[in-house]
């Protein structure tokens, strides 16, 4: 007859498991800190990611002369092709170009805004300082508490 693990651990209060509670405590702290983790990984990859359309964008419409109409054509067929992303909406599309015309300094995109959410970011005004990270107390902070 199989055994019926649920009805062994309801007969014996957790309580009773010599270093349970820890054990239970430590794994629950090891879930969450990698939760927080991927988070930031993926955050930062997003972050970067618009920042890379962005400056693609702005550099296609530097060298070849596409004008502004481009970012609604692309806008339509990248939410064509990734209807399930919410992340390229014209606005957002709009946003991607400033964002990399405010910083175009890849690195300082990678090691110091991709700390911060897309969300932020855009909080921030884009260009509220191109580059230079003295200009916001707050950005300071909060990249800090990241």
């Amino acid at each position: 007859m199989p055994r019926d693990d649920k009805s062994e651990v309801s007969r014996r209060d957790s309580s009773d498991i010599i270093g349970y509670e820890d054990f239970l405590s430590a794994l629950k702290s090891r879930i969450s800190s990698a939760q927080l983790r991927a988070a930031v990984a993926v955050n930062k990859e997003l972050v970067l990611l618009y920042w890379q359309i962005g400056r693609d964008i702005l550099n296609r419409q530097q060298q070849q002369g596409w004008g502004a109409k481009v970012i609604t054509r692309l806008a339509a067929d990248l939410q064509k092709a990734f209807p399930e992303m919410k992340g390229f909406s014209l606005r957002n599309l709009k946003y991607m170009r400033a964002f990399a015309e405010a910083y175009p300094d890849e690195q300082l995109v990678q090691e110091v805004l991709a700390l911060i959410s897309w969300h932020h970011n855009l909080a921030f005004k884009v260009p509220l300082f191109k580059g230079d990270l003295g200009g916001s107390r707050y950005m300071q902070l909060h990249i800090k508490l990241v």
